[in-house]
Order: structure tokens, then C-alpha cells, then sequence
């Protein structure tokens, strides 16, 4: 019995093992021919394929390292976007990194779903998007904004959301914003900004309003 045993975990090593080697041996050919780039994650989707992260990007290794495929992989038979999937679960981990105290929040009574929404006060759609907080609310659907300025840190709508975040009604200071008025410009407070575009970059945010669900899922616009 103790030799059975003993053969089934030799068994169970050596399959962990394989697939390990599966694992470097495809690590070492990306590097081989891509020296400069950092591979962040890589893993094994079937006999055929692997998947690897690259600068919060996905890619595919056909299994004999001869192609590299941008784009999304869908199984034909179960229908499963399988890139998909595994952004959603890269989205998750990225979103958990977002403090609820470096959001402007508005919280209904009742909250059913819950959407964080990157938001730039001179973006017109955000402004719309804004226009329809009262019937999200009316659904309980909690809005966690997260500002940033879309096209970088030295633009304008950079200092008006440092401003917005320094005034001591935030959420007043948000809509004077939203409905085009000026705000009183105030740098001088500890802010989320900077972070939040930063955190933006790693969830490929291009443009404005993105929005998150809960699940991971994107509404784009």
C-alpha cells in the first residue's frame, strides 16, 4: 500500500512539475526574443495555448513558441470569451486597490449595484452621464466616482479636480464643475488624483466616463 501511495504522489509531483516546465520553457522563449518586456503573469489555457500579461495587456503563445496573438480567444463551443474572463479577474484585483475614502460617493437608501465610474469634470459625456445620477439612484445603484484627468496631470481639468477634492463640500464643488461654472482653485490638500490615473493606466482606461461594475464588466461611455 505505502508503494501505491508512494507512486501516486510521485505521479502527482511529476505532473506539477511538467506543467511548471511548460511554464519556463514559454517564459524563456518570450524573453529570448522580447529581452525588454516584463511578463507579469503567465499561464497554461489548454495543450494549445498560453496566456500572458504584459503591461496590463493580454496576449497568446501558440504551444510550439511560434506565435504570439493579440485579441480576444473565444471558445467556440461553451461560447466563453476566455480574454474576457481573465481581464474581469485583473479588473477585480486592480478596483480592490481604490480606497472608498479617495471617491466622491453618492449612496442611495438601499443599495442593489454598485458602479465606479473614472470620471473627468471637462468631459462633456461625463457631464451627461452625471445628468442621470438621480434616476441611478432611484434604482439603488451606488456611484463611487473616481476623478482623474484623462490626458494627464498637466492639463487644466487636473487642477480642477484637486480643487474639487481640497473644497469642503466636495460633492457641491463636483457639480459646479459638472454644470460648467468655475471653482475657487485650492491645490494645497493630500489627494487621490495622481493615483487614480495611475490606476486608470492599469485598467486601460482610454476614455471617459468608464465605468465598473461589481463583477469586473465594463460600460464603456
Amino acid at each position: 500500500m505505502k508503494k501505491i501511495i508512494s507512486s501516486f504522489v510521485f505521479i502527482l509531483l511529476s505532473g506539477c512539475s511538467q506543467s511548471d516546465d511548460y511554464l519556463s520553457e514559454a517564459n524563456i522563449e518570450i524573453k529570448k526574443n522580447y529581452p525588454n518586456i516584463e511578463i507579469e503573469k503567465i499561464r497554461k489555457v489548454d495543450d494549445k495555448l498560453f496566456e500572458i500579461i504584459i503591461e496590463n495587456e493580454i496576449y497568446y503563445l501558440t504551444s510550439d513558441y511560434k506565435h504570439l496573438i493579440a485579441g480576444n480567444v473565444i471558445n467556440i463551443h461553451t461560447k466563453e470569451n476566455i480574454t474576457e474572463s481573465s481581464m474581469k479577474e485583473k479588473r477585480l484585483i486592480v478596483l480592490k486597490e481604490l480606497d472608498k475614502e479617495n471617491m466622491i460617493i453618492y449612496k442611495p437608501e438601499k443599495v442593489k449595484h454598485v458602479l465606479t465610474i473614472f470620471t473627468d469634470t471637462t468631459c462633456p459625456y461625463c457631464q451627461k452621464l452625471h445628468n442621470e445620477i438621480t434616476n441611478l439612484l432611484k434604482n439603488n445603484i451606488e456611484i463611487r466616482y473616481v476623478l482623474f484627468s484623462r490626458n494627464g496631470n498637466q492639463m487644466d481639468a487636473y487642477k480642477e479636480m484637486v480643487s474639487a477634492w481640497c473644497a469642503k463640500d466636495r460633492k457641491n464643488a463636483l457639480e459646479q464643475l459638472y454644470d460648467g461654472q468655475s471653482i475657487v482653485e485650492n491645490l494645497n490638500c493630500t489627494n487621490p488624483i495622481s493615483k487614480n490615473l495611475e490606476i486608470a493606466g492599469k485598467l486601460l482606461v482610454t476614455g471617459t466616463p468608464m465605468t465598473f461594475t461589481e463583477a469586473g464588466d465594463i460600460i464603456p461611455g
